[in-house]
């Protein structure tokens, strides 16, 4: 029983990922509409991450087929648990990528977190910005919106966050370098 869960596993999670990748709704960067702009993460990184998930589990059937094998002395189990952790974690960090936008309008914008709900900000509100952590994906750090005080939200790195700030248009409130 534990091993069929296991290998229904490592079939199911990636097909299910590569089908809502190809039939979903198309995630692509909304410019220059009149009356928003919408930024995603790239369509290129998370299908990089549904063929990752393909390959690892692909991989993981061999090397579990291997060991029912006897060619490594693993046991096919624990093999197939590995991957099965790896494919599982995996799905969950793309379907939560997958759900982060941002949508700028003319006087505020509205972020869509991987986790928690949609949060809103007017531009007239923000206190300050503020860089944080490492570069990603197109060379910017996270930008973190503060409003009355507090932590508002955090723009990551992985959308175009030049861009965003451009709509922002509050460049007063980036820290500069002394």
């Amino acid at each position: 029983m534990g091993r069929t869960l296991l290998v229904a596993v490592a079939l199911v999670v990636p097909l299910v990922a590569l089908v809502v990748e190809h039939v979903g709704n198309v995630r692509i960067a909304e410019r220059h509409h009149s009356h928003h702009d919408t930024y995603v993460v790239s369509a290129e990184f998370t299908r990089s991450l549904v063929l990752a998930m393909s390959f690892m589990a692909a991989l993981g059937l061999l090397v579990a087929w291997l060991c029912d094998q006897d060619v490594f002395l693993a046991d096919e189990v624990m093999a197939l648990a590995f991957f099965d952790a790896f494919l599982v974690t995996c799905f969950v960090m793309w379907s939560l990528i997958c759900r982060y936008r941002v949508s700028t309008f003319s006087d505020s914008m509205a972020v869509t977190p991987p986790l928690g709900p949609k949060v809103w900000v007017r531009y007239d509100q923000i206190d300050r910005l503020e860089w944080s952590g490492l570069r990603v994906g197109r060379g910017f750090r996270n930008l973190v919106v503060w409003v009355g005080g507090r932590r508002a939200v955090t723009l990551l790195g992985i959308v175009d966050v030049e861009q965003i700030i451009m709509s922002i248009d509050r460049f007063d409130l980036l820290p500069r370098k002394n």
